[in-house]
Protein backbone atom coordinates (compact mmCIF):
# COMPACT_ATOMS: atom_id res chain seq x y z
CA UNK A 1 0.00 0.00 0.00
CA UNK A 2 2.80 2.44 0.90
CA UNK A 3 4.49 1.85 -2.45
CA UNK A 4 1.26 2.60 -4.30
CA UNK A 5 0.63 5.81 -2.34
CA UNK A 6 4.18 7.02 -2.94
CA UNK A 7 3.72 6.31 -6.63
CA UNK A 8 0.49 8.29 -6.75
CA UNK A 9 2.11 11.23 -4.95
CA UNK A 10 5.13 11.20 -7.27
CA UNK A 11 2.87 11.00 -10.31
CA UNK A 12 0.90 14.11 -9.42
CA UNK A 13 4.07 15.96 -8.42
CA UNK A 14 5.85 15.20 -11.70
CA UNK A 15 2.86 16.05 -13.90
CA UNK A 16 2.11 19.33 -12.13
CA UNK A 17 5.80 20.22 -12.29
CA UNK A 18 5.73 19.69 -16.07
CA UNK A 19 2.61 21.87 -16.36
CA UNK A 20 4.31 24.54 -14.27
CA UNK A 21 7.44 24.54 -16.43
CA UNK A 22 5.33 24.82 -19.58
CA UNK A 23 3.32 27.72 -18.11
CA UNK A 24 6.55 29.51 -17.19
CA UNK A 25 7.97 28.94 -20.66
CA UNK A 26 4.81 30.39 -22.20
CA UNK A 27 5.10 33.51 -20.02
CA UNK A 28 8.71 33.85 -21.16
CA UNK A 29 7.51 34.08 -24.77
CA UNK A 30 7.70 30.50 -26.00
CA UNK A 31 5.16 29.73 -28.75
CA UNK A 32 1.96 28.23 -27.38
CA UNK A 33 2.12 25.17 -29.67
CA UNK A 34 5.68 24.44 -28.53
CA UNK A 35 4.59 24.57 -24.89
CA UNK A 36 1.65 22.28 -25.61
CA UNK A 37 3.83 19.69 -27.30
CA UNK A 38 6.44 19.97 -24.56
CA UNK A 39 3.75 18.86 -22.10
CA UNK A 40 2.49 16.26 -24.59
CA UNK A 41 5.92 14.63 -24.85
CA UNK A 42 7.04 14.89 -21.22
CA UNK A 43 3.78 13.71 -19.61
CA UNK A 44 3.83 10.52 -21.71
CA UNK A 45 6.89 9.46 -19.69
CA UNK A 46 4.58 9.09 -16.68
CA UNK A 47 3.86 5.58 -17.94
CA UNK A 48 7.50 4.63 -17.22
CA UNK A 49 7.06 5.80 -13.62
CA UNK A 50 3.80 3.86 -13.46
CA UNK A 51 5.45 0.62 -14.66
CA UNK A 52 8.12 0.99 -11.98
CA UNK A 53 5.89 2.16 -9.13
CA UNK A 54 2.52 0.42 -9.41
CA UNK A 55 1.49 -3.18 -8.98
CA UNK A 56 -2.20 -2.75 -8.15
CA UNK A 57 -4.68 -1.84 -10.88
CA UNK A 58 -6.67 0.57 -8.73
CA UNK A 59 -3.59 2.63 -7.96
CA UNK A 60 -2.43 3.06 -11.54
CA UNK A 61 -5.88 4.23 -12.64
CA UNK A 62 -6.19 7.05 -10.12
CA UNK A 63 -3.85 9.41 -11.97
CA UNK A 64 -5.35 9.15 -15.49
CA UNK A 65 -8.90 9.13 -14.09
CA UNK A 66 -8.17 12.35 -12.23
CA UNK A 67 -6.77 14.02 -15.31
CA UNK A 68 -9.75 13.04 -17.43
CA UNK A 69 -11.77 15.29 -15.14
CA UNK A 70 -9.09 18.00 -14.80
CA UNK A 71 -8.36 18.11 -18.54
CA UNK A 72 -12.05 18.36 -19.35
CA UNK A 73 -12.39 21.31 -16.98
CA UNK A 74 -9.30 22.84 -18.58
CA UNK A 75 -10.76 22.32 -22.05
CA UNK A 76 -14.01 24.03 -21.03
CA UNK A 77 -12.65 26.67 -18.62
CA UNK A 78 -8.97 27.10 -19.51
CA UNK A 79 -7.72 25.66 -16.23
CA UNK A 80 -4.23 24.87 -17.63
CA UNK A 81 -3.52 27.53 -20.22
CA UNK A 82 -0.21 25.95 -21.25
CA UNK A 83 -1.96 22.91 -22.78
CA UNK A 84 -4.88 24.64 -24.51
CA UNK A 85 -4.92 26.29 -27.91
CA UNK A 86 -6.00 29.90 -27.94
CA UNK A 87 -7.83 29.33 -31.23
CA UNK A 88 -9.49 26.23 -32.63
CA UNK A 89 -9.17 24.41 -29.32
CA UNK A 90 -9.95 20.69 -29.29
CA UNK A 91 -10.62 18.07 -26.60
CA UNK A 92 -7.31 16.42 -27.45
CA UNK A 93 -6.03 16.66 -23.88
CA UNK A 94 -9.15 14.84 -22.67
CA UNK A 95 -8.59 12.03 -25.18
CA UNK A 96 -4.95 11.95 -24.05
CA UNK A 97 -6.02 11.19 -20.48
CA UNK A 98 -8.64 8.70 -21.67
CA UNK A 99 -5.99 6.79 -23.61
CA UNK A 100 -3.78 6.67 -20.50
CA UNK A 101 -6.71 5.28 -18.50
CA UNK A 102 -7.77 2.65 -21.07
CA UNK A 103 -4.28 1.38 -21.84
CA UNK A 104 -3.25 1.34 -18.18
CA UNK A 105 -6.36 -0.66 -17.31
CA UNK A 106 -5.74 -3.16 -20.13
CA UNK A 107 -1.98 -3.41 -19.59
CA UNK A 108 -2.13 -4.05 -15.84
CA UNK A 109 -5.16 -6.34 -16.12
CA UNK A 110 -3.43 -8.51 -18.73
CA UNK A 111 -0.10 -8.44 -16.93
CA UNK A 112 1.74 -6.62 -19.74
CA UNK A 113 2.02 -2.99 -18.61
CA UNK A 114 4.92 -2.44 -21.02
CA UNK A 115 2.48 -2.89 -23.93
CA UNK A 116 0.48 0.04 -22.57
CA UNK A 117 3.74 1.98 -22.30
CA UNK A 118 4.54 1.28 -25.96
CA UNK A 119 1.31 2.85 -27.20
CA UNK A 120 1.51 5.83 -24.85
CA UNK A 121 5.15 6.61 -25.66
CA UNK A 122 4.40 6.28 -29.39
CA UNK A 123 1.69 8.89 -28.90
CA UNK A 124 3.86 11.14 -26.77
CA UNK A 125 7.03 11.11 -28.86
CA UNK A 126 5.63 10.28 -32.29
CA UNK A 127 2.68 12.67 -32.36
CA UNK A 128 4.46 15.27 -30.22
CA UNK A 129 7.59 15.61 -32.35
CA UNK A 130 5.53 15.32 -35.56
CA UNK A 131 3.65 18.49 -34.71
CA UNK A 132 6.86 20.36 -33.96
CA UNK A 133 8.65 19.15 -37.09
CA UNK A 134 5.60 19.59 -39.31
CA UNK A 135 4.98 23.14 -38.07
CA UNK A 136 8.58 24.24 -38.49
CA UNK A 137 9.84 22.24 -41.46
CA UNK A 138 6.74 20.82 -43.13
CA UNK A 139 6.45 21.91 -46.77
CA UNK A 140 5.04 18.84 -48.51
CA UNK A 141 1.32 18.88 -47.70
CA UNK A 142 -1.13 16.04 -48.25
CA UNK A 143 -4.15 16.62 -50.49
CA UNK A 144 -7.51 17.63 -49.02
CA UNK A 145 -9.05 16.85 -46.59
CA UNK A 146 -5.69 16.40 -44.85
CA UNK A 147 -3.89 19.44 -46.25
CA UNK A 148 -2.88 20.56 -42.74
CA UNK A 149 -0.77 17.41 -42.45
CA UNK A 150 2.69 17.19 -44.02
CA UNK A 151 4.87 14.36 -45.25
CA UNK A 152 7.65 15.54 -42.94
CA UNK A 153 5.32 15.26 -39.96
CA UNK A 154 4.14 11.79 -40.98
CA UNK A 155 7.71 10.54 -41.34
CA UNK A 156 8.48 11.91 -37.88
CA UNK A 157 5.52 10.01 -36.42
CA UNK A 158 6.77 6.81 -38.06
CA UNK A 159 10.36 7.19 -36.84
CA UNK A 160 9.68 8.16 -33.21
CA UNK A 161 6.82 5.68 -32.80
CA UNK A 162 8.93 2.88 -34.25
CA UNK A 163 11.81 3.75 -31.91
CA UNK A 164 9.52 3.85 -28.86
CA UNK A 165 7.96 0.48 -29.67
CA UNK A 166 11.23 -1.10 -30.75
CA UNK A 167 13.15 -0.19 -27.58
CA UNK A 168 10.43 -1.56 -25.30
CA UNK A 169 10.09 -4.75 -27.35
CA UNK A 170 13.85 -5.29 -27.27
CA UNK A 171 13.60 -5.34 -23.48
CA UNK A 172 10.38 -7.34 -23.00
CA UNK A 173 9.75 -9.24 -26.28
CA UNK A 174 12.90 -9.31 -28.45
CA UNK A 175 11.49 -11.96 -30.79
CA UNK A 176 9.00 -9.51 -32.26
CA UNK A 177 10.98 -6.30 -31.75
CA UNK A 178 11.80 -5.52 -35.38
CA UNK A 179 8.35 -6.42 -36.73
CA UNK A 180 6.58 -4.61 -33.90
CA UNK A 181 8.67 -1.48 -34.41
CA UNK A 182 7.82 -1.34 -38.11
CA UNK A 183 4.13 -2.11 -37.64
CA UNK A 184 3.85 0.29 -34.69
CA UNK A 185 5.42 3.10 -36.69
CA UNK A 186 3.20 2.49 -39.72
CA UNK A 187 -0.01 2.21 -37.70
CA UNK A 188 0.87 5.35 -35.74
CA UNK A 189 1.60 7.27 -38.95
CA UNK A 190 -1.73 6.30 -40.49
CA UNK A 191 -3.67 7.02 -37.30
CA UNK A 192 -2.11 10.48 -36.96
CA UNK A 193 -2.95 11.24 -40.59
CA UNK A 194 -6.54 10.00 -40.53
CA UNK A 195 -7.76 11.45 -37.26
CA UNK A 196 -7.77 15.11 -36.36
CA UNK A 197 -9.06 17.49 -33.67
CA UNK A 198 -7.15 15.64 -30.98
CA UNK A 199 -8.83 12.27 -31.54
CA UNK A 200 -5.47 10.84 -32.63
CA UNK A 201 -4.47 11.09 -28.94
CA UNK A 202 -6.86 8.19 -28.43
CA UNK A 203 -6.68 6.24 -31.70
CA UNK A 204 -2.89 6.30 -32.09
CA UNK A 205 -1.91 4.70 -28.75
CA UNK A 206 -4.81 2.25 -28.81
CA UNK A 207 -3.99 1.05 -32.32
CA UNK A 208 -0.26 0.68 -31.58
CA UNK A 209 -0.78 -1.28 -28.36
CA UNK A 210 -3.49 -3.42 -29.99
CA UNK A 211 -1.09 -4.38 -32.78
CA UNK A 212 1.56 -5.43 -30.24
CA UNK A 213 -0.98 -7.46 -28.26
CA UNK A 214 -2.00 -9.31 -31.42
CA UNK A 215 1.63 -10.16 -32.13
CA UNK A 216 2.11 -11.44 -28.58
CA UNK A 217 -1.01 -13.55 -28.24
CA UNK A 218 -1.56 -14.56 -31.89
CA UNK A 219 1.85 -15.20 -33.51
CA UNK A 220 0.17 -16.12 -36.79
CA UNK A 221 -0.99 -12.52 -37.10
CA UNK A 222 2.57 -11.19 -37.41
CA UNK A 223 2.65 -11.66 -41.18
CA UNK A 224 -0.72 -9.98 -41.63
CA UNK A 225 0.33 -7.02 -39.49
CA UNK A 226 3.63 -6.63 -41.35
CA UNK A 227 1.66 -6.67 -44.58
CA UNK A 228 -0.72 -4.06 -43.15
CA UNK A 229 2.17 -1.86 -42.05
CA UNK A 230 3.96 -2.11 -45.38
CA UNK A 231 0.77 -1.36 -47.30
CA UNK A 232 0.02 1.66 -45.13
CA UNK A 233 3.50 3.10 -45.68
CA UNK A 234 3.25 2.67 -49.46
CA UNK A 235 -0.34 3.89 -49.72
CA UNK A 236 0.18 6.94 -47.51
CA UNK A 237 3.15 7.85 -49.73
CA UNK A 238 1.01 7.34 -52.83
CA UNK A 239 -1.72 9.50 -51.29
CA UNK A 240 0.81 12.26 -50.71
CA UNK A 241 1.97 11.95 -54.35
CA UNK A 242 -1.67 12.20 -55.53
CA UNK A 243 -1.30 8.79 -57.19
CA UNK A 244 -4.27 7.44 -55.24
CA UNK A 245 -7.36 8.96 -53.65
CA UNK A 246 -8.43 8.48 -50.05
CA UNK A 247 -10.99 5.83 -51.04
CA UNK A 248 -8.30 4.20 -53.15
CA UNK A 249 -5.95 4.20 -50.16
CA UNK A 250 -8.51 2.41 -48.01
CA UNK A 251 -9.50 -0.12 -50.66
CA UNK A 252 -5.91 -0.84 -51.73
CA UNK A 253 -4.94 -1.45 -48.09
CA UNK A 254 -7.85 -3.86 -47.63
CA UNK A 255 -7.13 -5.66 -50.91
CA UNK A 256 -3.43 -5.95 -50.05
CA UNK A 257 -4.10 -7.50 -46.65
CA UNK A 258 -6.69 -9.90 -48.10
CA UNK A 259 -4.34 -10.91 -50.91
CA UNK A 260 -1.71 -11.81 -48.33
CA UNK A 261 -4.25 -13.63 -46.13
CA UNK A 262 -5.50 -15.69 -49.09
CA UNK A 263 -2.44 -16.06 -51.27
CA UNK A 264 0.61 -15.33 -49.12
CA UNK A 265 3.56 -13.13 -49.96
CA UNK A 266 3.59 -14.12 -53.64
CA UNK A 267 0.10 -12.72 -54.26
CA UNK A 268 0.81 -9.66 -52.15
CA UNK A 269 4.17 -9.05 -53.84
CA UNK A 270 2.55 -9.31 -57.25
CA UNK A 271 0.09 -6.57 -56.33
CA UNK A 272 2.95 -4.43 -55.03
CA UNK A 273 4.99 -4.91 -58.20
CA UNK A 274 1.99 -4.10 -60.39
CA UNK A 275 1.19 -0.94 -58.44
CA UNK A 276 4.80 0.26 -58.39
CA UNK A 277 5.46 -0.49 -62.07
CA UNK A 278 2.14 1.02 -63.16
CA UNK A 279 2.74 4.18 -61.15
CA UNK A 280 6.23 4.61 -62.61
CA UNK A 281 5.21 4.03 -66.23
CA UNK A 282 2.29 6.45 -65.91
CA UNK A 283 4.80 9.22 -65.14
CA UNK A 284 6.82 8.67 -68.31
CA UNK A 285 6.10 11.47 -70.77
CA UNK A 286 3.20 12.69 -68.66
CA UNK A 287 3.03 16.12 -70.32
CA UNK A 288 2.97 14.54 -73.80
CA UNK A 289 -0.03 12.41 -72.79
CA UNK A 290 -2.03 15.31 -71.34
CA UNK A 291 -4.26 15.75 -74.40
CA UNK A 292 -5.17 12.07 -74.52
CA UNK A 293 -5.90 12.05 -70.80
CA UNK A 294 -8.10 15.14 -70.98
CA UNK A 295 -10.19 13.77 -73.83
CA UNK A 296 -10.51 10.12 -73.04
CA UNK A 297 -9.46 9.21 -69.52
CA UNK A 298 -10.84 9.83 -66.07
CA UNK A 299 -8.61 12.42 -64.42
CA UNK A 300 -7.24 12.45 -60.92
CA UNK A 301 -5.75 9.78 -58.70
CA UNK A 302 -6.93 6.17 -58.59
CA UNK A 303 -10.03 5.52 -56.52
CA UNK A 304 -11.76 2.46 -55.13
CA UNK A 305 -13.27 1.48 -58.50
CA UNK A 306 -9.89 1.51 -60.24
CA UNK A 307 -8.31 -0.51 -57.42
CA UNK A 308 -11.01 -3.20 -57.55
CA UNK A 309 -11.01 -3.26 -61.35
CA UNK A 310 -7.29 -4.02 -61.50
CA UNK A 311 -6.84 -6.13 -58.36
CA UNK A 312 -10.29 -7.74 -58.03
CA UNK A 313 -9.63 -10.71 -60.35
CA UNK A 314 -6.38 -11.50 -58.55
CA UNK A 315 -8.16 -11.36 -55.20
CA UNK A 316 -10.85 -13.78 -56.40
CA UNK A 317 -8.21 -16.24 -57.60
CA UNK A 318 -6.19 -15.89 -54.39
CA UNK A 319 -9.35 -16.83 -52.48
CA UNK A 320 -9.62 -19.85 -54.78
CA UNK A 321 -6.11 -20.89 -53.78
CA UNK A 322 -6.89 -20.40 -50.09
CA UNK A 323 -9.98 -22.59 -50.14
CA UNK A 324 -8.75 -25.23 -52.60
CA UNK A 325 -5.05 -25.46 -51.76
CA UNK A 326 -4.25 -25.77 -55.50
CA UNK A 327 -1.08 -23.86 -56.39
CA UNK A 328 -2.32 -23.42 -59.96
CA UNK A 329 -4.58 -20.68 -58.61
CA UNK A 330 -1.44 -18.76 -57.67
CA UNK A 331 -0.26 -19.06 -61.27
CA UNK A 332 -3.62 -17.66 -62.33
CA UNK A 333 -3.18 -14.78 -59.85
CA UNK A 334 0.07 -13.93 -61.59
CA UNK A 335 -1.63 -14.21 -65.00
CA UNK A 336 -4.37 -11.79 -63.96
CA UNK A 337 -1.88 -9.18 -62.78
CA UNK A 338 0.24 -9.80 -65.88
CA UNK A 339 -2.79 -8.94 -68.01
CA UNK A 340 -3.50 -5.83 -65.93
CA UNK A 341 0.15 -4.74 -66.14
CA UNK A 342 0.25 -5.38 -69.89
CA UNK A 343 -2.85 -3.24 -70.41
CA UNK A 344 -1.44 -0.43 -68.25
CA UNK A 345 1.94 -0.44 -70.00
CA UNK A 346 0.32 -0.72 -73.42
CA UNK A 347 -1.90 2.30 -72.78
CA UNK A 348 0.72 4.49 -71.13
CA UNK A 349 3.55 3.73 -73.57
CA UNK A 350 1.29 3.54 -76.61
CA UNK A 351 0.17 7.15 -76.11
CA UNK A 352 3.79 8.20 -76.69
CA UNK A 353 3.89 6.61 -80.15
CA UNK A 354 4.35 8.96 -83.09
CA UNK A 355 2.22 6.64 -85.21
CA UNK A 356 -1.54 7.19 -85.30
CA UNK A 357 -3.38 4.42 -83.42
CA UNK A 358 -5.67 2.07 -85.38
CA UNK A 359 -8.64 0.07 -84.18
CA UNK A 360 -7.66 -3.48 -83.26
CA UNK A 361 -10.84 -4.70 -85.00
CA UNK A 362 -11.17 -2.55 -88.13
CA UNK A 363 -7.59 -1.21 -88.52
CA UNK A 364 -9.03 2.23 -89.13
CA UNK A 365 -7.37 5.22 -87.49
CA UNK A 366 -8.80 6.30 -84.14
CA UNK A 367 -8.12 9.14 -81.72
CA UNK A 368 -5.04 8.76 -79.54
CA UNK A 369 -5.90 7.30 -76.15
CA UNK A 370 -9.29 5.90 -77.20
CA UNK A 371 -9.91 2.33 -76.00
CA UNK A 372 -9.47 -0.21 -78.76
CA UNK A 373 -6.75 1.77 -80.50
CA UNK A 374 -3.36 0.06 -80.81
CA UNK A 375 0.15 0.91 -81.99
CA UNK A 376 3.28 -1.18 -82.40
CA UNK A 377 4.95 0.76 -79.58
CA UNK A 378 1.95 0.16 -77.35
CA UNK A 379 1.96 -3.58 -78.13
CA UNK A 380 5.65 -3.78 -77.22
CA UNK A 381 4.91 -1.83 -74.04
CA UNK A 382 2.25 -4.37 -73.15
CA UNK A 383 4.80 -7.13 -73.57
CA UNK A 384 7.14 -5.30 -71.21
CA UNK A 385 4.41 -5.04 -68.58
CA UNK A 386 3.61 -8.75 -68.88
CA UNK A 387 7.32 -9.56 -68.63
CA UNK A 388 7.63 -7.68 -65.30
CA UNK A 389 5.08 -10.00 -63.68
CA UNK A 390 6.33 -13.11 -65.52
CA UNK A 391 9.79 -12.67 -64.01
CA UNK A 392 8.19 -12.80 -60.57
CA UNK A 393 6.76 -16.22 -61.47
CA UNK A 394 10.16 -17.64 -62.45
CA UNK A 395 11.44 -18.66 -58.97
CA UNK A 396 8.14 -20.36 -58.08
CA UNK A 397 6.93 -21.96 -61.32
CA UNK A 398 10.05 -22.16 -63.47
CA UNK A 399 10.49 -21.12 -67.06
CA UNK A 400 7.29 -22.82 -68.21
CA UNK A 401 5.23 -21.02 -65.58
CA UNK A 402 6.85 -17.68 -66.41
CA UNK A 403 6.14 -18.26 -70.11
CA UNK A 404 2.47 -18.99 -69.35
CA UNK A 405 2.16 -15.83 -67.25
CA UNK A 406 3.79 -13.76 -70.00
CA UNK A 407 1.65 -15.26 -72.76
CA UNK A 408 -1.65 -14.76 -70.95
CA UNK A 409 -0.60 -11.27 -69.93
CA UNK A 410 -0.13 -10.29 -73.58
CA UNK A 411 -3.39 -12.03 -74.51
CA UNK A 412 -5.14 -10.09 -71.75
CA UNK A 413 -3.93 -6.81 -73.21
CA UNK A 414 -5.17 -7.82 -76.66
CA UNK A 415 -8.53 -8.92 -75.22
CA UNK A 416 -8.83 -5.62 -73.33
CA UNK A 417 -8.32 -3.69 -76.57
CA UNK A 418 -10.81 -5.90 -78.45
CA UNK A 419 -13.53 -5.48 -75.82
CA UNK A 420 -12.77 -1.77 -75.62
CA UNK A 421 -13.17 -1.42 -79.38
CA UNK A 422 -16.32 -3.53 -79.65
CA UNK A 423 -18.34 -2.90 -76.50
CA UNK A 424 -17.00 0.04 -74.49
CA UNK A 425 -19.20 3.13 -74.54
CA UNK A 426 -17.96 6.04 -76.64
CA UNK A 427 -19.65 9.42 -76.90
CA UNK A 428 -19.75 12.06 -79.61
CA UNK A 429 -18.11 15.41 -78.82
CA UNK A 430 -19.88 18.61 -79.93
CA UNK A 431 -17.01 19.52 -82.26
CA UNK A 432 -16.68 16.01 -83.67
CA UNK A 433 -14.56 13.12 -82.51
CA UNK A 434 -15.19 10.54 -79.82
CA UNK A 435 -14.54 10.41 -76.10
CA UNK A 436 -15.06 7.92 -73.27
CA UNK A 437 -16.37 10.66 -71.00
CA UNK A 438 -20.13 10.68 -70.63
CA UNK A 439 -20.30 14.36 -69.68
CA UNK A 440 -18.60 17.54 -70.80
CA UNK A 441 -19.15 20.96 -69.29
CA UNK A 442 -21.99 19.60 -67.17
CA UNK A 443 -23.92 18.31 -70.19
CA UNK A 444 -24.36 14.67 -71.18
CA UNK A 445 -22.97 13.60 -74.52
CA UNK A 446 -24.83 11.37 -77.02
CA UNK A 447 -23.79 7.71 -77.14
CA UNK A 448 -22.14 7.04 -80.50
CA UNK A 449 -21.22 3.37 -80.17
CA UNK A 450 -20.81 0.59 -77.61
CA UNK A 451 -22.93 -0.22 -74.56
CA UNK A 452 -23.62 2.60 -72.11
CA UNK A 453 -22.82 0.61 -68.96
CA UNK A 454 -19.58 -0.85 -70.32
CA UNK A 455 -16.82 1.54 -69.24
CA UNK A 456 -13.05 1.29 -68.95
CA UNK A 457 -13.16 0.02 -65.37
CA UNK A 458 -15.46 -2.86 -66.29
CA UNK A 459 -13.23 -3.79 -69.23
CA UNK A 460 -10.17 -3.67 -66.96
CA UNK A 461 -11.91 -6.08 -64.58
CA UNK A 462 -13.28 -8.51 -67.15
CA UNK A 463 -10.17 -8.95 -69.31
CA UNK A 464 -7.78 -10.21 -66.56
CA UNK A 465 -10.57 -12.35 -65.09
CA UNK A 466 -11.25 -14.04 -68.42
CA UNK A 467 -7.62 -14.72 -69.32
CA UNK A 468 -6.79 -16.01 -65.84
CA UNK A 469 -9.81 -18.35 -65.98
CA UNK A 470 -8.64 -19.62 -69.37
CA UNK A 471 -5.15 -19.96 -67.92
CA UNK A 472 -6.56 -22.21 -65.19
CA UNK A 473 -8.37 -24.37 -67.73
CA UNK A 474 -5.28 -24.70 -69.90
CA UNK A 475 -2.87 -25.69 -67.14
CA UNK A 476 -5.43 -28.06 -65.59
Amino acid sequence: MARELIGIGLSFAVIFMILGVAALAKKRGWPGETCRKLVHILVSNWIILAVLAFEQLWAVLIVPASFIVLNYLSYRKGLFSSIEREEDNTPGTVWYAVSLFVLSAAGWALGVPWVAAAGILAMGYGDGFAALVGTRYGKRHFPAPYSRKTMEGSLTVFVFSALSVGVLCLIFAPDIALAAAFVGGAVAMASELYFSRGLDNLTLPLSVSSAILLMLYFPDSVGVLICLGLTLVVMVSAFYLRAISLSGLHSATAVGVLLYAFGGWLSYGTLGLFFLAGSLVSRIGKTKKADAYSLHRRGGPRGIIQVLANAGPGLILAAGYHFSGQELFLLAVLASFSAAAADTFSSEIGMLSKAQPVSILTFRRVERGLSGGVTLLGFCGGGLGALCIALLALPFFGWSGAAIVFLFGVLGSVLDSAIGAALQAKYRLPGGGLTERKFQGGSSLPLERGIAWVNNDLVNFVSPLVVSAVCLLVVL
